[in-house]
């Protein structure tokens, strides 16, 4: 199991969440993203997979979990 904080997946809070496996990860975190900062996550989801930004993001993204150690 990995922890990582909202900022650290990209958001503006230290709120922190732990997951199992990346995908995992990505529910939480948007489930914390829909409740704590609703506005961001609309944004988030109106946004395209492929648009740059979100590719860049992913990449970070997959970099940080990977990174991050087992706790």
């Amino acid at each position: 199991m990995k922890t990582l904080t909202c900022k650290q997946m990209g958001g503006p809070c230290d709120e922190a969440m732990s997951a199992n496996s990346y995908d995992e990860m990505m529910v939480v975190g948007m489930e914390h993203l829909k409740s704590a900062h609703p506005d961001m996550a609309a944004t988030v989801e109106s946004t395209p997979k492929d648009d740059p930004m979100m590719v860049k993001w992913e990449e970070d993204f997959k970099k940080t979990w990977a990174e991050t150690p087992d706790a």
